[in-house]
């Protein structure tokens, strides 16, 4: 056996070794003169202690969870009649998806929220992933499923009258582009959410993101996609989170030496939040999208007042002109409007 440095360690074949290993070190007595003894130390090992480690409380699964087929039901009945966006008389198919999907929200806001305090007490850098599109899919089983609530939201249905199958073929794909590009950038989400990592999308909240097919005997025409009309259960919008972003305008050197933004039209971006849950985590992460309005003062009641309808409200439909995805065509004709 060879001594290194005085140390000399207990040979074992297993693990053990790792269990209370005793040291014997050789030291000199100097009480002794120069005769050397043996004194036996006894070394706590660090793997016998409980790691003392930032628990992340959103990477839990979701055990001990209270959300069963019973009380989800229960608040699928709640959202119908105190979240309604339908008549009160019938559950219907379409009721059925709101109710539902309002009721995953629920869940999923519970988690969002934890994520982003875990993340905030932590002062932790977060990743900001700008994309023009996220073509996301389908959110209803997804979410579910990333909750592992599958069976349980399909039993809850069943007792309501409905299959979950059905219900979710009401949901409309969320028209945020038309590209690969926008089917990666989602991907990319989905997948920062479930490796836990902390980080944003950023993206415009297109209102005619993509288009419907429609096949006449004259041959295929592209209508506007609609699936903003019925309104959208996921998304939250932020009142508080708001910026007015300038377009057309000069840049002018004032008396005092500095350069002013002078002229031009004024618009309000506002931010629309929609949950991005992870899968077989808690973490939730936001995807942000940018929606646009007038303020109200950039109304010209005069002109309106006057008869003039359509000039009244033209910062208005410029405004509008965001909502539309950008074909080549379409881009080209914002840039020429709003940048050049």
């Amino acid at each position: 056996m060879s001594r290194l440095s005085g140390i000399t360690p207990r040979a074992r074949d297993d693990r053990s070794q790792f269990q209370n290993p005793r040291l014997e070190i050789a030291v000199p007595d100097r009480t002794a003169g120069l005769q050397r003894t043996k004194r036996t130390l006894l070394v706590k090992c660090v793997l016998d202690e409980t790691k003392q480690t930032i628990q992340h409380v959103v990477t839990e699964k979701n055990e001990g969870t209270l959300l069963d087929a019973a009380s989800i039901a229960s608040s699928i009945k709640y959202h119908a009649e105190f979240s309604p966006a339908f008549s009160p008389e019938r559950f219907e198919l379409p009721k059925a998806y709101f109710a539902t999907a309002q009721s995953v929200r629920d869940a999923l806001i519970v988690n969002w929220n934890a994520t982003y305090d875990y993340y905030e007490k932590l002062n932790m850098k977060q990743a900001y992933y700008l994309s023009m599109e996220f073509l996301q899919g389908r959110a209803l089983l997804n979410a579910i499923g990333n909750l592992e609530l599958t069976g349980e939201y399909a039993e809850a249905l069943n007792k309501l009258g409905h299959n979950l199958e059905n219900v979710a073929s009401k949901e409309p794909d969320a028209a945020l582009g038309n590209g690969g590009l926008g089917r990666l950038a989602s991907c990319f989400l989905d997948s920062l959410a479930t490796l836990n990592y902390p980080a944003w999308g950023y993206g415009l909240r297109y209102k005619y993101g993509l288009f419907k097919q429609r096949i006449t005997k004259d041959g295929q025409e592209e209508v506007a996609e609609d699936w903003l009309e019925l309104g959208n259960p996921w998304e939250i919008i932020r009142m508080d989170v708001s910026y007015p972003v300038k377009f057309f305008g000069k840049v002018i050197t004032g008396s005092d030496g500095k350069k002013h933004w002078i002229g031009g039209e004024d618009i309000l971006a506002v931010a629309y939040d929609v949950p991005i849950p992870g899968y077989k985590t808690r973490t939730t992460i936001s995807l942000r999208l940018w929606s646009t309005k007038v303020p109200s003062e950039d109304f010209d009641l005069y002109s309106f007042n006057a008869g003039e309808h359509t000039k009244a409200c033209e910062a208005q439909a410029n405004a509008e002109k965001v909502y539309v995805t950008y074909s080549t065509l379409g881009m080209n004709q914002l840039k020429e409007k709003f940048y050049d």
